[in-house]
């Protein structure tokens, strides 16, 4: 009699972008025979609701069966934990966001803990929830294009990359891809992640203060309320160059070249410091 080998779980962290959202897809399709997946959506309360809408039909389209996680900050030394929300009452305030900064302080540069705090350390707390440790494996959508964003500890943590690993896909493959089905993520690609991001490139900073000046609201209210938390005295304020959400306004009135979904790649972060941008500034991951 033949035994059947018990399937592995692998954890996939999809960020709401189509390349994450690709690799849900290519894993159920791929690598299903081999691995039980457990697909967790982090949300940090300062996604464009278009986003959302795209998670959740991906959820729905693809049969991820997906949990949605937001952060539970405690005010002791205790790291994020989580709590389960839903497409319907996943915060669209920034609340969560909001918490972690009450406790830690603005984000930026020099204290890059949004990440950390808003998705790796409530995705981890619903692993051990579980039953399985932090360094289980996970899965990361990190394209082969883009494989520098690779966390050098990847192995230690549990990271794999399948759009690496498994099979080698391109942004031009999986925009390609994108374009023949059912449904797409409807916004363009300078509004995804935290709406206004401080990792993002000046450029595309610049465009969203340019045309939508409101969004950039959440950040300048918490730079009134919050500047001076967090560990030292120095006041804080989010973007690159010691510069406020005001600056970033201000800056969007002269004159720029305006960030397009489909810039040439090689004048991205190359031949114009505008274009520079965080690790996570295209696809904020678990790195």
């Amino acid at each position: 009699m033949t035994r059947v080998r018990p399937k592995e779980v692998m954890f996939v962290s999809f960020s709401g972008g189509r390349t994450s959202a690709y690799m849900c897809h290519w894993l159920i399709k791929n690598k299903s025979e081999k691995y039980d997946f457990i697909f967790v959506f982090a949300n940090t309360g300062q996604e464009h609701e278009k986003t959302l809408d795209f998670v959740h039909k991906c959820d729905l389209h693809f049969g991820l069966n997906l949990v949605w996680v937001e952060a539970v900050v405690h005010n002791t030394r205790k790291r994020c934990t989580h709590k389960i929300v839903d497409y319907d009452n996943a915060s669209r305030s920034g609340l969560p966001f909001e918490d972690v900064i009450k406790k830690y302080g603005i984000p930026n540069t020099g204290f890059p803990h949004c990440t950390r705090e808003l998705k790796m350390n409530p995705i981890f707390s619903y692993k051990r929830s579980l039953g399985f440790k932090s360094n289980h494996q996970m899965a990361i959508g990190i394209r082969s294009d883009e494989i520098d964003r690779a966390s050098s500890d990847a192995k230690r943590n549990g990271l794999v990359y399948p759009l690496i690993s498994m099979t080698s896909k391109t942004l031009p493959e999986i925009r390609h891809w994108w374009k023949r089905q059912k449904f797409d993520l409807e916004i363009p690609e300078h509004l995804g992640n935290c709406l206004t991001c401080w990792k993002k490139s000046d450029r595309k900073l610049l465009t969203l203060a340019k045309h939508d000046p409101e969004i950039f609201s959440f950040f300048h209210r918490m730079e009134s309320r919050y500047s001076n938390n967090g560990v030292g005295d120095m006041e804080r304020v989010f973007f690159r160059g010691g510069r406020s959400t005001s600056d970033i306004l201000q800056e969007s009135k002269g004159d720029f070249l305006e960030f397009t979904d489909h810039m040439p790649p090689l004048q991205l972060g190359m031949f114009d410091p505008m274009d520079l941008e965080e690790d996570c500034g295209s696809g904020c991951e678990i790195i």
